[in-house]
Parts: C-alpha cells; structure tokens; sequence
C-alpha cells in the first residue's frame, strides 16, 4: 500500500486540477455567453479572462468587443488578447485570421500580412482566408499576389454553402471583381485572370463585364458558353438582355434570347415571322422561372398581373391551335391596362405588317374604353406610336391588319395589349376580349 501511495496522491493531484481547469472554463464560456444575453459584457469578459487566461475563444470573445462594441474601439487591447489566443490554440486558422484584421485595422500592415498569410497555410481550403489576404494586398498595391489570392478566393468560393464540390459563389465572385475593378479600373486581364474556367464562373464575368461598359467583351464570352439548364445561365441572360436593350442594340438582345429560348425547347416562330409565341401556345419564360429570376421584358410575351382585368391563356375556342389569350373586364378598374407586352428586334427604316386574330364580347364602341393594340418604339416610346383598335360589340373571330415603317433610328418595338380604365361596369354585359395568331413581317 506504500508503494501505491505516491502514484495515488499523484492521480489524486491530476483530478482535482484537471477538475479546477473544466470548472473554470466552464465559468468563462457561461460568463461569456451571460454577458451577451444580459448587456454587462466588459465585466463579464473580463471575468472571464480571469477564470481561464488560456483559453483562446475566451480571449477572442473580448477583442471581438473591444474591436465591434467598444466605443470607441480598443484596437490595440483586442490585438493583444488575439496574440494571447494564438499562443493558445496556435494550430487554429481562426485567431490567425482575427488577429490578421485587427493588425489592418491597426495600419500594421506588414502584420496583418503575416498573420492572414499563417492563416491561410493552416487552412488553405477556406475561402475567408484567402479572401481577406486578397484584400489587403490589393490596397497594398501588391497587384501579382492579390489577383492569385482572388483567384484561390473565387475558386474555394462555393464552399460558403457547404457543397462538395461546388462551381464559385456568384456574390463572392462579382464582389471580387468590384474589388478589382475599383483599384485598377476595367481591367480585363486582370480579371480574367481571377476567374476560373467552368462555365458558372465564365457566366459570372459576362454578367460583370455587360454592367461595366465591356458590351462586346461580354458577348464574346457569352458566345462560347453552352445554354445550359441552370439559374446562372439565366441570370446572364436576364442581364445581356436588359443591358442590350438599354443601348438600343435590340438584334443582338433578340440573339440572346432566341438561344436561350432554343435551349428551352421553344420553336421557332415559322414563315418569317418576328414575333415569338404568336398563337399563346408555350408557357412564356418568364413565367415558367418567375421565382427563380427576373427576366424582365424580353422577346416572349411578358404577362403581367393587373388587380382588375382578368388574364388567361385559354383553351376555349382558340382561332387555331389550343390555346388563345382571353381577357375579362369584370370589374371597375384603378387604372388602366396595359400589362401584356413582347418586344421585337426590327430593322430601320423598312416596312412591316402586323396581323393578329381577335374575338371580342360586349366591347365598348366608346374611344376611351375600347381595347387595342399598341406598337411603339422600345427604346424611345415618343419617337414612334401607333394604335390598332379591336372591334367593338360582339364578334366572332376575324383578321387585323396594319401595315407601317419604322424611323430611321428604331432598333426595337414594343408591342404592348391596352385596355382604358373602365371607371363603370354593366355585370349583364361583362366586356371580354380573345386574342390569337398574332404575326409580324417585313414587308
């Protein structure tokens, strides 16, 4: 038994001191947590502090409020709890990768630099770090070494969601190329160079370069890219196309689009006809990704909701195929409608001859209550305008023709479906109105 004794006393020793050290962490992290929920966080940190000074979450805790919540900030205390949690946990990329950014925000640079630089070697798979290293060796002026950590930055980026293997987050990757571009300009080089090969990313740069006067940059990008299935795929189009017609290129819009629309397994509108989905026949794309994306107004027809005027792609009694557009004025409206547009690329100064079917029920015959037709230039509404007027009463399905030339600067035409606000309703003589074929050739 006296031989055991020391071994004993020794095992003794360790369990109370290794119970003091569970106990006093246990009283730090708790003295953390209460500070936060209970608005006493100096005196709690510090307690905290005092019960386990080794513990490195613990010391990160108090720099992050001497850093955040201070007022004003205690940079240099934070700085030096971040130093003590380092010597602590000195394996863990985190209290590197803190102690990297309240160096910056100190103006200690070459410090910062160091320790986001230990920070990425422990975790050279995490996007922050290499993210953070990019950063501040961008406004260093390190340009060579920042446009590599971007890239690592952009490559990893994905990860943020927790994907095995993930193509680059998009957010991440165009707030990389604002970083860029905000400290050496539009530089295409630079920022090809910090995009990664797949698709996605590609797709990411042409959207960035559409937004930033690089039109044709983007489109050459855009060109090798396959249409894919896939929401950045969609994302692009929605912002070549919106970007295009802004600067009155409405051919090379309408080429986006009709790529995009092959892809999706619409047909191709036959015997030369400009208008797309002419007869209501497939689900406008905009619609079918409504909740994904916003394609704005494109070459499809864009059908929006209004509060009073009732609006169907029907199947009762198309002119031909199986379904027709069908619209019912079954209550007193706000405002007036004007909700159902497509727009068509067109040449200048040439003629064309618009056709459509049209069905009608109880119409006004008065001028400031019938519906029609309006074609306009899409850039410039006021520079061209005119008007096709349905027939009024009630009349089975019959042919509307109207033949025009467009100016010499007109790229593009709205064609949009108006209806006058109706400010009295008859309920015996609801007012409705079918619409099919519709047809747009150059003459």
């Amino acid at each position: 038994m006296s031989k055991r004794l020391p071994l004993l006393i020794t095992v003794l020793a360790l369990a109370v001191w290794a119970g003091h050290f569970i106990l006093n962490n246990f009283l730090a992290v708790s003295l953390v947590a209460y500070g936060q929920r209970d608005g006493n966080q100096v005196e709690s940190l510090n307690a905290a502090v005092g019960y386990a000074p080794a513990n490195a979450e613990v010391l990160a805790a108090r720099a992050r409020y001497w850093l955040n919540q201070a007022d004003p900030p205690r940079v240099t205390d934070a700085i030096a709890d971040l130093q003590q949690a380092v010597q602590a946990s000195p394996r863990d990329y985190r209290y590197q990768l803190e102690l990297g950014k309240a160096y910056d925000a100190n103006g200690q640079n070459a410090q910062a630099e160091a320790a986001l630089q230990r920070a990425v070697e422990l975790a050279p798979r995490y996007f922050e770090v290499w993210w953070a290293l990019a950063n501040l060796r961008l406004r260093a002026g390190k340009t060579e070494p920042a446009l590599e950590d971007f890239r690592q930055a952009v490559r990893l980026s994905g990860s943020l969601y927790g994907n095995a293997a993930p193509p680059p987050d998009r957010n991440a990757t165009l707030n990389a190329y604002n970083a860029i571009a905000g400290a050496l300009g539009m530089n295409l080089e630079a920022l090809r160079r910090v995009t990664p090969p797949d698709n996605a990313s590609q797709a990411y740069l042409a959207e960035f370069l559409s937004g930033h006067d690089a039109m044709d940059q983007a489109l050459e990008i855009w060109r090798q890219l396959p249409a894919e299935n896939s929401i950045t795929y969609r994302t692009l189009v929605a912002q070549l196309t919106r970007e295009l017609q802004a600067k009155n290129r409405f051919s090379e819009a309408s080429a986006v689009w009709q790529k995009f629309s092959i892809a999706e397994g619409v047909p191709i509108s036959a015997e030369n006809n400009l208008m797309a989905n002419g007869g209501f026949e497939q689900t406008p794309l905009r619609e079918k990704y409504a909740e994904e994306v916003d394609l704005g107004e494109t070459f499809d027809w864009a059908i929006r909701r209004h509060p009073e005027v009732r609006v169907l792609r029907s199947t009762t009694n198309p002119h031909s195929g199986s379904l027709a557009l069908h619209l019912t004025f079954n209550s007193t409206m706000n405002s007036g409608f004007g909700e159902i547009s497509q727009l068509i690329a067109v040449e200048p100064s040439r003629q064309y001859r618009l056709s459509y079917f049209v069905k009608t029920k109880n119409i006004s015959a008065s001028p400031t209550e019938t519906p029609f037709i309006g074609i306009t230039d899409a850039a410039n509404p006021a520079l061209f305008n005119l008007n096709s007027v349905v027939p009024s009463g009630t009349n089975d399905w019959r042919e509307q023709t109207i033949t025009f030339s467009v100016p010499e600067t007109t790229r593009g035409l709205r064609l949009t479906i108006h209806a006058p606000q109706l400010k009295v309703i008859d309920s015996l003589r609801i007012a409705e109105l079918w619409l099919d074929d519709f047809r747009l050739n150059q003459q």
